[in-house]
């Protein structure tokens, strides 16, 4: 008897989604993320530890002894880190951008066929 119901069940899933399937055809829906921000994540995180570790090893010079003593780490994490947030800022005025412009336009024509 179990099996008569998972069969039937089966049958009746199957039916159901080749009818919506015919019914209607299926777009994948096309996201609109500007690249900006991935990029200013990711040098902002790595500006952010290279940073850390810069202010937390500055005390010890024999960390240091192979750059002259420079804090090399304190030094490239700073403009790591101000790249980062420039991206950052740029990308999200971008995406506002590109969000004002899908809010007034929602009929316009893609610029790119949808995969």
């Amino acid at each position: 008897m179990a099996k008569k119901d998972f069969t039937d069940l089966s049958r009746r899933s199957l039916s159901t989604t080749a009818a919506s399937a015919a019914a209607k055809p299926t777009t994948p829906p096309v996201l609109h993320v500007d690249a900006r921000i991935a990029v200013g994540m990711f040098f902002t995180l790595t500006g952010t530890i290279l940073s850390a570790f810069g202010l937390s090893t500055r005390d010890r010079m024999d960390v240091y002894a192979k750059s002259l003593g420079i804090d090399a780490n304190l030094w490239w994490g700073l403009p790591l880190l101000a790249f980062g947030i420039l991206m950052l800022a740029f990308g999200r005025r971008g995406q506002i951008k590109m969000d004002k412009g899908q809010a007034l336009a929602p009929g316009k024509p893609q610029l790119r066929r949808p995969r």
